[in-house]
Parts: C-alpha cells; sequence; structure tokens
C-alpha cells in the first residue's frame, strides 16, 4: 500500500516524464534523504524536478520541515510552482509506518526528525551535505510602469563623499555576530520598529511565501509589507541572494495604508514587487488608462460649440459637458485588470484629476489647475483645449562600487506629466499643442509631492509601486548569474498568485467643472479629457551609472544575516 500511494503522488507532479528512476524508487522505498542526495547529483532541469517530487512526497507523508528545506534548493519556477501546489495529507496512522520501510526496525527515538528541526532552522548553507562545514548525523498613461525608465546613469563620486561612513555604520564585531548565531531562542524584532538600515532578503523572502503557502496558510502583514521597507537605497546582487535596504523611521497603520512615520511612504508590497520584477523581466509596462470615447469628444465638442453660441446657458454646460462626453472608459494592461494594484493605480489616476479640478483641495500652497488659470487670466484662456495628465516613472541616480555588487539609488521615482490636446469637431485625437498653465500646473505638482503624498495616501501607495519597480530593474539589469536568474523568475512567478483579487470597474464618470471666471465678458469651463498611469521599470534607472568604491562597505550587511533561516529580514547594526 505503501508504494502504490507514493507512485500516485509522484505521476501527480506533472513531472514524472523526466523524473530521474533513482530517485522514483528512493522515494517509493520513503528513503528521501537517499532521494535528495540522488537529485542534487542531476543537471539542473532535472534537478528541480526530482526535488519537486520530493517536496510532494515529503509533504503527502506529513513531513514540512523537511519539504519547506527542500523546496530551498529548487531554482525552476515551473518546478517550485509543482512543488507548491495543494496535495492530500496522508493520515499520521500511515506516516507513522515509515519507518519499517526506511532504516529497518519498527521502533526507535525519532533523531532524524529532531536533525530535520536544527537544519531547516539554522542556516542550510553551512551543513555539508550543502557543502557547508557543519556536520550532524541521524523558501502610457494614467499611470504607466515601465522597469527600464527607472533609473539614472550611475555616477562616479569623489572618494571624500560622506558614504564613506557606511562601513562604520555596518561593521559589527565579530564576537557579537557569533552570539547572534548561538543565540537560536531570541526572537525578532517587531518589523513595524523603526531602523536604520533594514534589510530583506529576496531569496529568504521567496522561501518563506512559498513555505506559508505549501502550509495552507496566509503571508501575514510582515511578509506581504516587506518588513516596512517603504523606500530601497541600496540594492546588493550577492550570487546566490539579492538584498533589497533602506530606512524605516518605523510602519504605522494610516487610513488603511501600512506607512512610514516620519516619510509618509507606504509600505512596498509583496504582489507589487513580484509584478515589478515580472514586468523587468518581459521588458513590458503595465499601467493604466482612463479616456472618453470618440464619440463623447466629438458630442462634447458640439456642446461646446452651443455653449458658445449662448444656445445652451451657461449654467448649464458643465452637466451637459458630462451627458456629452458619457462615460469614460478605463483599461488596465501588462497586470491582471482585477487585481488590487490594478484598483490603486484607477484610483490615483482619478483622484489626480479631481484634484487638478478642485473636487478635492490642494494642500499647502499647491495650486490645482483652475487657479493657475485665474492666475494668469491677463496672459488669455485656455480654449477648446484638452487637458491629458498622466504619472510616470522620473528616473533615479545609481552609483555603485566598482565590482557592481553594491548599488545605492536617490531621487523620487515617479512625476507627474502632461499633454494637450486640440479638441476638434469630429472628435479625433493626436492634435498636440501646448499650454503654459499646464505646464505650470504639473511643475507645482511635482514640487510639491511629499506634501501631496502625505495628504493623500493613495499617491504613497501609488510611489511604492515606482520604488520597487527601480530595484526590479536594477536587479534584472545586473543580477546575471544562474541562481540570481532563477530566484528572479521565482519571484516574478508570484505576482499573480500572490495577490488577492477584487473587481475594478471598468467605466467612470466624466469630470466637468464650470469654473466661474470671466475674461472679456465670457466665461470659460475646464474638461478633463484623458489621463492614466504607466510602470515602465526601465524608465525608473538613469541610462548609464557610476562606479564609487567606497559602496563596497555595503556588503557587510550580510554580516547581520541571521543564521535562522526564517529570517528573511534583519537590521544592520
Amino acid at each position: 500500500m505503501l508504494r502504490i500511494l507514493t507512485t500516485l503522488l509522484l505521476i501527480g507532479t506533472g513531472l514524472v516524464a523526466i523524473a530521474d528512476e533513482p530517485v522514483t524508487e528512493h522515494l517509493q522505498r520513503g528513503e528521501f534523504g537517499a532521494a535528495f542526495d540522488r537529485a542534487m547529483q542531476l543537471p539542473t532541469d532535472a534537478r528541480d524536478a526530482a526535488l519537486a517530487d520530493i517536496v510532494l512526497a515529503q509533504r503527502g507523508f506529513a513531513n514540512p520541515g523537511s519539504a519547506s528545506s527542500t523546496l530551498r534548493e529548487i531554482e525552476s519556477s515551473e518546478a517550485r510552482s509543482q512543488a507548491t501546489r495543494s496535495v492530500p495529507a496522508i493520515s499520521s496512522s500511515s506516516a507513522t509506518n515509515r519507518g519499517t520501510g526506511a532504516a529497518g526496525g519498527s521502533s526507535f527515538a525519532d533523531f532524524q526528525s529532531l536533525i530535520d528541526l536544527i537544519q531547516n532552522t539554522v542556516d542550510p548553507e553551512s551543513w555539508d551535505a550543502l557543502g557547508g562545514q557543519g556536520t550532524m548525523q541521524e523558501y502610457p498613461q494614467g499611470v504607466y510602469v515601465d522597469p527600464n525608465g527607472t533609473l539614472q546613469t550611475c555616477e562616479t563620486l569623489a572618494a571624500t563623499d560622506s558614504i564613506n561612513n557606511l562601513a562604520t555604520l555596518l561593521a559589527r564585531p565579530r564576537s557579537a555576530q557569533l552570539q547572534s548565531a548561538l543565540d537560536i531562542s531570541s526572537e525578532p524584532r517587531d518589523w513595524k520598529s523603526a531602523s536604520n538600515l533594514r534589510c530583506v532578503s529576496l531569496r529568504r523572502l521567496r522561501d518563506a511565501w512559498a513555505d506559508a503557502i505549501m502550509h495552507g496558510g496566509v503571508p501575514g502583514e510582515a511578509l506581504s509589507h516587506l518588513a516596512g521597507l517603504s523606500t530601497i537605497q541600496y540594492v546588493v546582487v550577492q550570487e546566490n541572494d539579492i538584498l533589497l535596504l533602506g530606512k524605516t523611521a518605523g510602519t504605522e497603520l494610516h487610513q488603511g495604508w501600512f506607512r512610514d512615520h516620519d516619510t509618509g511612504l507606504a509600505a512596498i508590497r509583496l504582489d507589487i514587487l513580484a509584478t515589478t520584477i515580472l514586468a523587468a523581466r518581459q521588458q513590458t509596462p503595465f499601467g493604466c488608462t482612463i479616456d472618453p470615447t470618440t464619440e463623447g469628444l466629438k458630442a462634447a465638442a458640439a456642446t461646446a460649440a452651443k455653449v458658445a453660441s449662448r444656445e445652451l446657458p451657461i449654467g448649464k454646460a458643465a452637466d451637459a459637458m458630462i451627458d456629452a462626453i458619457g462615460m469614460q472608459n478605463i483599461e488596465v494592461f501588462g497586470t491582471p485588470a482585477d487585481s488590487p494594484l490594478a484598483l490603486m493605480m484607477v484610483e490615483a489616476d482619478r483622484h489626480m484629476k479631481q484634484l487638478a479640478l478642485g473636487v478635492h483641495p490642494m494642500p499647502g500652497e499647491t495650486s490645482n489647475y483652475l487657479e493657475i488659470v485665474d492666475e494668469y487670466i491677463a496672459q488669455g484662456v485656455p480654449n477648446d483645449l484638452l487637458l491629458r495628465l498622466w504619472f510616470t516613472a522620473s528616473a533615479r541616480s545609481v552609483r555603485t562600487d566598482n565590482d557592481r555588487i553594491v548599488f545605492e539609488m536617490t531621487g523620487v521615482p515617479v512625476k507627474l506629466s502632461g499633454q494637450n490636446e486640440r479638441a476638434v469637431a469630429d472628435g479625433a485625437r493626436g492634435n498636440l499643442t501646448t499650454d503654459f498653465r499646464s505646464e505650470a500646473f504639473v511643475k507645482r505638482f511635482n514640487q510639491n509631492w511629499s506634501d501631496i503624498r502625505a495628504t493623500y495616501p493613495i499617491y504613497a501607495g501609488l510611489e511604492s509601486v515606482f520604488q520597487a519597480s527601480s530595484a526590479a530593474a536594477l536587479a534584472h539589469q545586473f543580477a546575471k548569474s544562474p541562481h540570481q536568474q532563477a530566484l528572479l523568475d521565482s519571484l516574478a512567478s508570484m505576482a499573480s498568485s500572490s495577490s488577492r483579487y477584487t473587481r475594478v470597474p471598468q467605466q467612470v464618470e466624466t469630470i466637468a467643472v464650470l469654473h466661474n471666471i470671466r475674461h472679456r465678458s465670457q466665461r470659460h469651463h475646464i474638461v478633463m479629457a484623458s489621463g492614466g498611469v504607466a510602470v515602465n521599470p526601465r524608465l525608473t534607472l538613469a541610462r548609464t551609472f557610476h562606479a564609487y568604491p567606497s559602496l563596497s562597505s555595503m556588503t557587510r550587511a550580510d554580516e547581520d544575516r541571521p543564521k535562522l533561516i526564517h529570517r528573511w529580514w534583519w537590521d544592520v547594526r
């Protein structure tokens, strides 16, 4: 009965076509250790397929600790997906019988469980089975996100730059490090606490997420929000891992958003990070647009003509314009339209247009578009213009060490962009023109971005998308080893499976405002025609990077890495 049941589990992986016969035979006998040793001798593709079989078999025998340990060795995103799929657990009575088919004997002290617990809890790279020294017997519009536009050229800086103090910040006494390694029972700090420099291991993050999913649980708040990281200042590209580092003043919950206590920046969500990595890997932007239909613009032009000829009373102009344009279409591209990310981008786009037309108050000294029209009334009024506004990437500057292992990014990664189109009677698009009022509004909006973001958390959430996108673009560009590539692919594969899905509207009502401004005895109204959000990760970085040797001191961040492998984040001291 044991052989039959195990064989069914193996067939269920979908990888049996390339399964290694000795691995299969070991699994049929319940010899997981021998199966693992054999799998690790195989070529990469066959190895990952065999390891996926082992994970499923271990899970089927109610051995989740060993399954998690085996899963960490799988690089292929496809094999990881196979290994983490749902499988029925074998009853405890069946599981207890595995002793008779393994090493012989029906009654023995379960030292292997203790060994598995220790080897699965303490950094596996330290054990001889994995090459270590330890021995023990018995895891374009509206919004437009393009990964390729998130970073600028990397700049070479003088050796006297203040970043030299990083060596002092990151250095720890070896004795303290050793004590931390030995203190296995110590509890990690609260992820909402402040830190001068918090470090997140993407490899351990991936394994922690897979472990939660594999055990039928839901990733917790810390895992879903990258331990409170709201800004990514450093990216460290290691041979087998990629580290993200940034400062946090402490995380608080505000209007449903986890955000930094001082800056108001939203904590970066895991599903957003995965989406930006996928976009970077595929070189495909994502975002949303909100556009009026051609028929709506044609009807709007006719309505405007009636207002100008006084055929339509000016007091009814705004409502008439809303009726003429009708509902505007929402399009989400490059990411699932029913994801929380899509809903956030649409809401940010919609809210921005409401700010422009004074539906919501601008914070501080910031002016909305209509107030700018008032300010420049002596220079005339806008006439027959369609104002288009959208969020896109603002390239961050980057500098790196000589070995291009440590990268530092600075700058706000998102900006508002604008464009004007001349309205025509047939509702056609693309007749571009310039309007200094629109340019002034966009400039002031970007200058006061921090105040706007602090007042309306939706923009803090939007900036977190571009923060993640810049890190994704950098990792894609410089993480080239097979281990790094496999890590990025496995993180990208989480883009769809790590989200909670929701309903996103397909249309929104047109915004139209009758603004009471008089110029040469005429009244004017402004119609927001379209806009959106676009994220292209490659546009968040500068095109060239400059070397800065002292950044190599950041590699010491790894010295604080906890020996407990489930600790996927830590504070650099």
